[in-house]
């Protein structure tokens, strides 16, 4: 029976060509974004956002995390990705939410309405959007770019008491945003003033971290219990976005306390940090098997060559 087969040749040459877009999208994202940040208030200001000085206290942390973090993840992981190396899928699925998240909150998180506030963030429309297509790309290839039988074993105990550490994390996160949100609700504003200096940014971030941020951390916590081996690929997706949301929310945290910010909350700032530890620690967890995998494998070749 004569069956239609395609080329050897082609099939190298379409995964090639699969390769050189994802990790050429990758390196433009990361291109974009560093150009994004030093555009704005933590570089030249050129590109000026239409809120509070608060709210542009934020945005230095978060371009300077965007600097030292997301860029060189999105350069290197393009680059990793051309040559075809296997750490590529390592660093980019730490980066599509994130950029997604970043990108929709820098562009509807504006005090539109406050002519108090002028800017002209909007003349970067096209700059985010392909923030926003290049994340939306990149989340969908991240995850099919991994085996279902790739996780490692765990040990239960173990994980069962970071599960646990995680969730209180999680729980006071929550707690400490529903509280502003219900004194917003009961006063119309926060002790603070954070509402009614920047009641736009104020409603994006409680309703992206209490409607998005949070609830994925309990649910990667839970697919960490239920089936790991099943969801590994969802999980890395998942603790990708807290390592480097989380990086940006303490980066906005120490820009705040090092101008006297008085919206800073130094509570929420221990808070973040604790989660901050828990989240690269989490990630790590997830990863370990493959580093010393592949350490074990290096000195095995080194002994033989010897």
């Amino acid at each position: 029976m004569n069956q239609t087969q395609i080329p050897r040749s082609t099939q190298s040459s379409e995964s090639v060509l699969d390769r050189l877009f994802i990790g050429l999208l990758a390196i433009l994202c990361g291109i974009i974004l560093a150009y994004l940040s030093i555009m704005g208030p933590l570089g030249f200001s050129i590109m000026e956002h239409h809120t509070s000085p608060s709210a542009i206290y934020q945005t230095i942390g978060q371009d300077l995390a965007n600097l030292i973090v997301l860029v060189p993840l999105l350069i290197i992981g393009g680059i990793t990705h051309i040559m075809h190396k296997p750490c590529s899928k390592y660093l980019l699925i730490l980066t599509p939410i994130y950029l997604l998240y970043m990108a929709i909150s820098y562009t509807i998180g504006q005090e539109w309405n406050r002519v108090e506030y002028t800017g002209n963030i909007e003349q970067y429309f096209y700059q985010f959007l392909i923030l926003i297509i290049g994340g939306l790309i990149l989340l969908i290839y991240t995850l099919s770019n991994f085996d279902f039988n790739e996780s490692p074993d765990f040990n239960p105990k173990s994980l069962r008491i970071y599960v646990l550490i995680f969730c209180l994390a999680l729980t006071f996160f929550a707690i400490m945003w529903i509280g502003e949100v219900n004194e917003v609700l009961l006063t119309g504003d926060t002790v603070s003033n954070s509402y009614s200096s920047a009641p736009t940014v104020f409603w994006v971030i409680r309703i992206f971290d209490l409607g998005i941020s949070i609830p994925l951390g309990f649910i990667s916590v839970f697919l960490l219990l239920r089936n790991v081996k099943k969801f590994y690929p969802l999980i890395l997706l998942s603790y990708g976005f807290f390592i480097t949301m989380i990086t940006a929310v303490n980066c906005m945290g120490f820009v705040m306390l090092a101008n006297n910010d008085p919206e800073l909350q130094p509570g929420g700032l221990v808070i973040f940090l604790v989660m901050a530890i828990l989240a690269y620690s989490g990630f790590f967890y997830l990863i370990k098997d493959k580093i010393y995998k592949k350490k074990r494998i290096s000195q095995l070749l080194i002994a033989i060559d010897g």
